[in-house]
């Protein structure tokens, strides 16, 4: 083999294993440009974990927040069912507590206003139930109940729930402290009536209801006779007792939309939407009855009493509110001077109430207090009084003196 041959050959092979170490090279090159991609692939998807961990996280902490901005028990239970179902990952829940002294019950979702709303899951359908126990610093004030079945409750519900259930538990409380210190401003804690400044708020709003709706409404001043008698004889628990009493026979002999609220001392207001003088004389003289009828106990002692009752109508369009109390007080004082336990009028002069306040317009629809429609108190039902229900065989007074009301005195104790 010639020299030039030879050399042949091996730049031949030369040239051969330097193609397969480039490719091998570049083989290599190859791999680790894939590998560091395919990790970038993979490493992107822990982000999104963590992503949603802080947005459910950032869920909770709206949540809170719009919780502790509640101050209504409307507006907690609208929350509780609307915001805490979507940031469990669950379609439904209940919650029992107590707020003003009553049972209630908030369940998700809302279905309605009324009865159908106040529907118990538990009694609605079968079903299971993971419940949690809402503590505050009182003790447990609830308890909450979240579906458990067809599918158990994820650990990350679980976790958020114990998380919450505290937060919870703090803001039942909250809301039954706030509903008890409105009702200590809104309720006499003696006779169950309801406080001079919320009696003369609601007065003010019913005239200007009827107003609206053109009605009168009947006002009534009470005075029991006698009272500081009792006082003086059995002190002031003695007097507290007759007062209750009184007050819960001015309760049951009401309506429900009547205005009753204890003016001061012995002394009620009534107020009686919708009523003209006929009623409110009907009522003035079965108050009285009962009024005398009601027996106290107290230390071995029966106490009765006897009121004087003094009787104004505000006219249609008659907003003001000092001059309607006035004249009822005038009443009022009239009834004592001729001799106590009697019914008195006062009634405004017509022209100087149409020249004061002209009576407003029909309102261009039809409202449901149209004076032409039937009177619907005149359907029995509860909230409805007896002395709305006149018998046909039994005349109506048509003065204060033929109603007898001078006539129901009652012996006292």
């Amino acid at each position: 083999m010639s020299p030039a041959l030879v050399l042949a050959l091996i730049a031949v092979a030369m040239l051969v294993i330097a193609v397969v170490l480039i490719a091998a090279i570049s083989g290599r090159r190859r791999d680790d440009t894939v590998a560091p991609s395919a990790a970038a692939a993979v490493t992107p998807a822990a982000p999104p974990i963590e992503q949603d961990a802080e947005a459910a996280q950032q869920r909770a902490l709206a949540f809170a927040a719009e919780l502790r901005g509640t101050l209504t028990t409307g507006q907690l239970q609208e929350t509780i069912a609307t915001k805490l179902p979507p940031l469990l990952g669950i379609d439904r829940l209940w919650l029992e507590t107590t707020l003003g002294g009553r049972r209630k019950m908030i369940a998700a979702p809302i279905v309605g206003e009324g009865i159908a709303a106040a529907i118990h899951p538990l009694v609605e359908s079968p079903g299971e139930w993971a419940t949690f126990p809402l503590r505050s610093a009182d003790g447990v004030v609830g308890v909450i109940g979240l579906p458990s079945a067809p599918r158990p409750l994820t650990p990350a519900a679980r976790r958020a729930m114990a998380s919450l259930a505290p937060l919870l538990g703090d803001c039942l409380q909250t809301a039954h402290t706030i509903a008890h210190l409105r009702e200590l401003s809104t309720i006499d804690s003696v006779t169950g009536c309801s406080t001079r400044p919320d009696g003369v708020e609601r007065l003010r709003a019913e005239l200007k209801r009827a107003h609206r709706a053109n009605q009168q409404v009947a006002v009534l001043m009470l005075d029991l006779d006698y009272f500081k008698s009792i006082n003086d004889r059995y002190g002031h628990q003695g007097g507290d007792s007759v007062l209750a009493a009184i007050g819960n026979t001015i309760m049951q002999t009401l309506r429900v939309s009547d205005l009753r609220c204890r003016w001061g001392g012995e002394e009620f207001l009534v107020a009686l939407p919708e009523s003209g003088l006929d009623q409110a004389k009907r009522v003035a003289l079965t108050l009285a009855r009962r009024i005398a009828a009601t027996v106290t106990e107290y230390d071995s002692a029966r106490i009765q009493l006897t009121t004087s009752v003094g009787i104004t109508i505000a006219l249609p369009g008659e907003e003001d509110l000092e001059a309607v109390l006035a004249r009822a007080d005038a009443a009022l004082y009239r009834a004592k001077a001729d001799g106590r336990n009697c019914i008195r009028v006062v009634l405004a002069n017509p022209d100087h109430a149409s020249a004061a306040a002209p009576p407003s317009a029909p309102l261009p629809f039809r409202d449901r207090r149209d004076p032409e429609q039937p009177d619907r108190r005149q359907y029995r039902g509860p909230g409805r009084r007896a002395t709305d229900f006149v018998r046909s065989d039994r005349p109506r007074p048509t003065d204060v003196a033929a109603a007898g009301e001078a006539r129901v005195r009652a012996t006292p104790a």
